[in-house]
């Protein structure tokens, strides 16, 4: 994977939550334990990663971003995510030592009570490129396609194991390209084929195929609401009449807030050393013999 020129210094946007859990489904058939029986896969995942991006990209800025609370989502339409599994407990117990490693290492923890994850990365990729910076995304999540554009970059960190899939740098051209919309139509094509994942309903019946072709002649998913009579397709249009307003819900579920309150200023979120003792010593407390020997000193 060949990284694109910098035209200017990035600040990276790690999306916490989605490293997290990959990095824990990364070891599901043979778990990583310490001597007290902790499950270090999640820390041992996650302090890699950040080895990683230090080392392949060399990013001037780092926020590591997590999800706070119920967010305006949850109000809109309470179902959201309600098809989603709990937390592993195994996994929730070991996400305070996913934040001693991101301490230990200087980086910025990033929350804000109420909002999603998503919300706060696209409103800190607003201020990024505001002032003067490139922005990536550290995620797999497709929803963040929308922000790509405009010195918004998106780094889908891949996985690895029997069905791993490499890393991948999406540019505007490549978010294109993923969908089958602009990126300034995702959030019209989601509210259209709906995402199972988060639980957001969508219109029943209109498949990706289908979402693309509509949007290309209309535009916009309200422009395809208004003018849902004229649609050909009986399957479509009686889906597009009779779910309307849950189409509408769906655009907003998906819609990547860039106004939320961060008290964080950009300077604050400067890459800096990281304390290698205390690094140290969590690596021998959770048994990264491996890690140990990339610290320096």
């Amino acid at each position: 994977m060949d990284t694109p020129p910098k035209n200017a210094p990035r600040l990276f946007l790690i999306d916490a939550y989605a490293l997290i859990y990959r990095s824990f489904f990364a070891f599901i058939h043979r778990p990583l334990t310490n001597a007290r029986g902790e499950n270090t896969s999640a820390p041992f995942g996650f302090a890699n990663f950040l080895f990683q991006i230090r080392d392949n990209y060399r990013p001037d800025y780092i926020a590591i971003v997590f999800d706070s609370g119920r967010s305006h989502r949850e109000e809109l339409y309470p179902e959201y995510k309600a098809t989603r599994e709990k937390m592993p407990r195994e996994l929730r117990d070991s996400l305070p030592r996913v934040r001693e490693l991101v301490e230990a290492f200087g980086d910025r923890v990033i929350a804000v009570d109420g909002w999603e994850a998503d919300d706060v990365i696209g409103t800190l990729a607003a201020r990024a490129v505001a002032g003067g910076l490139e922005a990536v995304i550290v995620s797999g999540d497709k929803d963040f396609l929308q922000l790509v554009g405009g010195g918004v970059q998106l780094l889908n960190p891949g996985r690895g194991g029997p069905q791993g899939v490499a890393a991948e740098w999406v540019d505007e051209e490549g978010a294109s390209a993923k969908l089958g919309v602009a990126p300034g139509q995702v959030v019209d094509y989601l509210a259209l084929v709906g995402d199972s994942s988060d639980n957001v309903p969508g219109a029943p019946g209109i498949g990706p195929k289908t979402a693309v072709k509509l949007l290309e002649s209309y535009g916009t998913v309200e422009e395809v609401l208004d003018r849902a009579a004229e649609i050909k397709a009986k399957r479509a249009r009686e889906s597009l009449i009779a779910n309307r307003q849950q189409v509408l819900i769906s655009k907003e579920l998906v819609t990547i807030r860039t106004d939320v309150g961060v008290d964080a200023e950009l300077e604050d979120l400067k890459v800096s050393a990281p304390d290698n003792e205390r690094l140290r010593k969590l690596f021998v407390e959770l048994e990264f013999r491996s890690l140990l020997g990339r610290l320096e000193g």
